[in-house]
């Protein structure tokens, strides 16, 4: 029977220290992913740049079969661009939930040494604060939030608060 709770415990401790990687590894592999969808936007901006100058080019002189082929670029190319901004977004999102999930586990693993004083904890908690942020403000800058009450009565909320 000990030897089954050995077993038991010394799995459990093995799935903790996977899903630790695993975080570190999504993470990664999440950073990554963002930064390959950022050159993919960057890429398909750039061809849209180009579809958009063809359809300017366009003169009383071009011809249809010219007209339909400089729309039919733009059409691709703000369809490329269109799913590589969604893939940038969801990899954005992806990371920064990661990034959550590594912050969260090692705040975890603080409270369970009570010897530490809140010094050291916030000292060995900077460090995993630091790429949360980052992922936060990266996220933060492709996202638009618009507060509700701002929303409803046109008035941003320090300007209702004095009024109160």
């Amino acid at each position: 029977m000990a030897g089954f709770r050995l077993v038991t415990a010394s799995l459990a401790l093995a799935m903790a220290l996977a899903s630790c990687q695993s975080a570190n590894q999504l993470a990664k592999s999440d950073q990554v992913k963002v930064v390959q969808g950022a050159e993919l936007v960057c890429s398909a901006r750039n061809d849209v740049d180009q579809a958009v100058s063809s359809v300017n080019s366009l003169t009383s002189q071009s011809t249809v079969g010219e007209a339909e082929q400089a729309t039919t670029s733009l059409d691709k190319a703000l369809k490329t661009l269109d799913v590589a901004e969604e893939q940038l977004s969801k990899a954005e999102f992806r990371e920064y939930r990661d990034q959550v999930k590594i912050f969260r586990d090692a705040v975890v693993e603080l409270r369970s040494n009570k010897a530490l004083t809140l010094a050291e904890a916030s000292e060995q908690l900077k460090g995993q604060a630091e790429p949360l942020i980052a992922a936060r403000e990266q996220l933060m800058a492709i996202t638009v939030c618009i507060d509700i009450e701002e929303q409803v009565t046109g008035k941003p909320l320090d300007q209702q608060a004095s009024k109160n």
